[in-house]
């Protein structure tokens, strides 16, 4: 998959698909954290190992499904 951006406020972000399902974000250069989506009963939970805020974490995972079932 090719990276995309994504629109959070007033950032501007890049999304890097990886090979693992994982989801690097990125901040122009800043590496910002990696995301991935966990499946749950009633919906995919989105989860990080990093140091993000978990809402901040939930707002990108929500846009990268969007983005995804939209492509």
């Amino acid at each position: 998959m090719e990276s995309f951006e994504l629109q959070l406020l007033e950032k501007r972000l890049t999304i890097e698909p990886q090979d693992n399902g994982t989801y690097r974000i990125m901040d122009g250069l800043d590496k910002l954290g990696v995301i991935y989506p966990e499946p749950s009963e009633e919906e995919v939970v989105w989860s990080t190992q990093d140091e993000l805020d978990a809402d901040f974490v939930q707002q990108v995972g929500k846009m990268i499904t969007d983005h995804n079932n939209n492509s």
